[in-house]
């Protein structure tokens, strides 16, 4: 019997580590913004990496190189209006400020 919970606990402990590891491309996408197809092909990707390892690889690099474009649905005055709250309460200095709103302008 006691062997039998330690295999268990091991296999568990190993599934939590593979689900740990397997989610990380999906939560930097998260983080960067990243939504839509681009998304659902890194989370698809990602968990066909319990399959085949190099598909884990791909999402994880796809995750760092995609641009996030919806930032949890804020339109470019939402963001803009942001940046100018973080420039006037000195959170970001100047040059940040102005680059950060050259991009939101193009």
């Amino acid at each position: 019997m006691a062997e039998f919970f330690i295999v268990f606990s091991l296999m568990f402990l190993l599934v939590m580590l593979l689900i740990g590891i397997i989610s990380i491309p999906i939560m930097i996408a998260n983080a960067r913004g990243i939504c839509g197809g681009e998304r659902t092909a890194i989370i698809i990707l990602s968990w066909m990496g319990l399959f085949f390892g190099v598909t884990w690889f791909v999402a994880l690099i796809l995750s760092l190189v995609w641009r996030g474009e919806c930032a949890f649905g804020m339109d470019n005055l939402d963001r803009l209006e942001k940046l100018s709250r973080l420039y006037k309460d000195k959170v970001i200095s100047k040059a940040e400020f102005e680059k950060m709103k050259s991009r939101l302008m193009d």
